[in-house]
């Protein structure tokens, strides 16, 4: 092994040969550096120039090496095509709710729920619904090299409600009115 001191974090990591010709990094004083090493490695013209982890991912890599889709070969894949959200908007209101959440898919395709966070939602109430039905959620998990490894995943949901008025004494729409008429999300 040859030690090596990161520039910007001064911390001594020692690399060690992985199959394929790229780094595998043992971190032997911080979490920082790591990150780095998740995400590097491998072909750039492959697997997606300049895709290395964010600072801000430093929270996944807590329980080890964490890659961003650009990173791995087959992306982590949800398995369901629309999962169930248990989402009840408020009534007599035509709305658009939109929620970005991010976490961790295991290497075994299950949500790390430890690391789900909620990025940005038009509604409060909509994105932690939306953070509640990750748990039931299952993947294909993410590979790498020929190895299932954990992956960052960026999800979005969008759900739309609108008001339809009927006539006293007439049935129910038999199916959602012309396109023309729902509002824009």
């Amino acid at each position: 092994m040859t030690p090596f001191i990161s520039p910007c974090a001064r911390l001594v990591l020692h690399q060690r040969p992985r199959p394929g010709g790229s780094l595998a990094c043992i971190l032997t004083g911080g979490l920082l550096v790591a990150l780095g090493c998740a995400s590097g490695g491998g072909n750039p013209a492959t697997r997606g120039a300049g895709c290395g982890l964010r600072t801000s991912d430093s929270v996944y890599a807590a329980r080890g090496p964490v890659y961003r889709d650009c990173a791995v070969d087959s992306k982590a894949s949800l398995l369901v095509a629309n999962p169930r959200i248990d989402f009840q908007p408020p009534p007599a209101a035509t709305a658009c709710y939109s929620a970005e959440l991010e976490f961790v898919v295991d290497t075994n395709g299950t949500p790390e729920m430890q690391t789900a966070r909620i990025v940005r939602a038009t509604d409060q109430a909509f994105g932690q619904a939306v953070l509640t039905a990750v748990a039931g959620w299952r993947y294909k998990p993410a590979m790498r090299d020929g190895h299932r490894v954990r992956q960052i995943v960026e999800d979005r949901r969008m759900a739309q409600t609108m008001v339809v008025a009927v006539r006293a004494g007439s049935p129910p729409p038999s199916g959602p009115p012309p396109r023309t008429a729902l509002p824009r999300c």
